[in-house]
């Protein structure tokens, strides 16, 4: 039987970044000072947990993007829709021919639960290739030290088998235990916790230490032969604990603050379900044939992988480093953030009477080209156009028209800067981009000050929320600023 492992992988951290500083001076947490060092990403007012999900979905996909993949797999705590599976939106905007979209949920444990379903799925046979996303944009209590501790982004897996196979699945265990550490019920909004220290001990430190005990026993490897380590981790005080006292500590300790656990927790923050998942992108980024890696997810429970690097690590195609979504960022103040997360709201732009609304069926007829940046092309002229239009701009034909997949890529033909628009986050720009395939769309800026964009720039296609209306949201591609 061939390899079943991971084929590739991806993270993203949204563009917005939010000192731990600011939060502590706005709610004058002194006791807590030392504790509030780095920053936090914090989504943008267009984006949700399927907008990131779709960035890094995309990102892993690469030169694959549009392959056979046949499963999705959707993991957060915070999906958009309480009843709609997100899973199938991701899948129709990153234009897999999927059969199969699921939803995993409720811990934050989702992430590394959704990457055993993968492998199990791959290894039943029923799937060729799966996508496992984990992604969160958690909403703790404005002026608690979680909220300094949370960020958002997400983090994905491309799983399935063959010689192109980059890390194996040697070992794993699986535990369940409802621990009482952190929850949200029902319709309330904020993270809640209690008792930290006990719930540590009994929970998170004697899970993971039990689990990785038995993992490593399976396997029969020692500790020291771990090459890195990516788990969960509530903060920074527990990660440091964890790297004295733990069976991996040696891995642990050899990566010290380079370690991808460090480096997300100071620039972007706990990502939640995504948190193990971007590190181990992190760790595979720099890792070697042969490296062990541990990959530990926690919540009600624990799971537990030995991934073993082969050969074909050397093979994968070059793309954008962790490091580029980690390190390209703008500031934002802690208003603004509030702004984002709909703490504070602004006089709505259009009163509940007036208020936009696109008719189901012209979102279904419009599915492709507003989810999956689906163009036409004449087959007449060859003109091609975004988005649907019933007749030719060119020679007027209104029928024989062909479907074609923009690239995502695009060049600016002109742009203007907007600062009249009610939105939280000025200035927007709104610019003409001319894509390779020779369609030519007009659509709004984000992720960076659109003053920057030139005449000429290359630029890139972002997948964001457009706006709502009577509760669901309205996806549409914009122009990244970053890129």
């Amino acid at each position: 039987m061939p390899p079943t492992g991971i084929l590739d992988f991806s993270l993203y951290i949204p563009y917005h970044r939010l000192s731990r500083e600011a939060i502590g001076e706005a709610w004058r947490l002194e006791q807590a000072r030392a504790l509030l060092v780095g920053e936090r990403a914090v989504a943008g007012f267009d984006e949700d947990t399927i907008t990131m999900a779709v960035e890094a979905v995309l990102e892993a996909l690469g030169p694959r993007e549009g392959a056979d993949v046949e499963t999705v797999f959707f993991a957060s705590t915070t999906p958009p829709f309480g009843e709609k599976s997100s899973a199938a939106v991701v899948a129709a905007a990153a234009h897999l021919p999927v059969r199969r979209s699921v939803d995993v949920t409720g811990s934050l444990r989702a992430g590394t639960s959704a990457f055993g379903l993968a492998l199990d799925a791959v290894s039943a046979a029923p799937t060729r290739r799966a996508v496992v996303v984990a992604v969160d944009m958690r909403t703790p209590e404005p002026g608690t030290l979680t909220e300094a501790v949370v960020g958002d982004g997400a983090a994905a897996l491309l799983v399935g088998q063959g010689e192109d196979v980059i890390a194996v699945v040697e070992a794993r265990v699986h535990m369940s235990a409802p621990t009482f550490d952190s929850w949200r019920y029902g319709e309330s909004r904020y993270v809640r916790a209690d008792d930290e220290a006990f719930a540590a001990q009994v929970g998170y430190f004697a899970l993971v230490r039990q689990a990785v005990e038995a993992l490593l026993h399976q396997a029969g490897v020692s500790p020291e032969a771990i090459a890195g380590t990516a788990l969960y981790t509530p903060d920074g005080r527990a990660y440091m604990r964890l790297a004295r006292q733990l069976p991996f500590a040696p891995s642990l300790t050899r990566m010290g603050p380079n370690g991808p656990a460090p480096r997300l927790l100071m620039r972007a923050g706990n990502l939640g379900t995504a948190f193990p998942l971007a590190q181990l992108a992190l760790l595979l980024e720099s890792a070697r044939p042969d490296d062990l890696i541990l990959l530990v997810g926690y919540g009600d429970g624990v799971d537990a992988y030995l991934l073993r690097v082969t050969q074909a690590i050397g093979a994968r195609p070059p793309r954008r480093p962790g490091r580029f979504w980690l390190e390209t960022a703008g500031p934002i103040t802690y208003t603004q953030a509030l702004f984002f997360r709909g703490h504070i709201r602004d006089k709505p732009l259009f009163p509940p009477s007036a208020e936009p609304w696109t008719s189901l069926p012209l979102l279904h007829r419009e599915q492709d080209a507003l989810l999956a940046l689906c163009a036409q092309r004449c087959t007449a002229c060859g003109a091609v156009w975004w988005p649907h239009r019933p007749n030719c701009y060119e020679c007027g034909a209104q029928d024989h028209f062909e479907t074609v997949r923009l690239s995502r890529r695009g060049t600016v033909a002109t742009f203007e800067v907007e600062w009249a628009l009610p939105l939280p986050h000025l200035p927007v720009g709104m610019v003409t981009v001319d894509t390779p395939e020779g369609a030519r769309l007009t659509t709004q800026s984000t992720d960076g000050d659109p003053r920057t964009l030139g005449i000429g720039q290359d630029v890139e296609l972002a997948f964001r929320l457009f706006h709502m209306a009577k509760a669901m949201p309205h996806y549409a591609w914009k122009v990244r600023v970053r890129s």
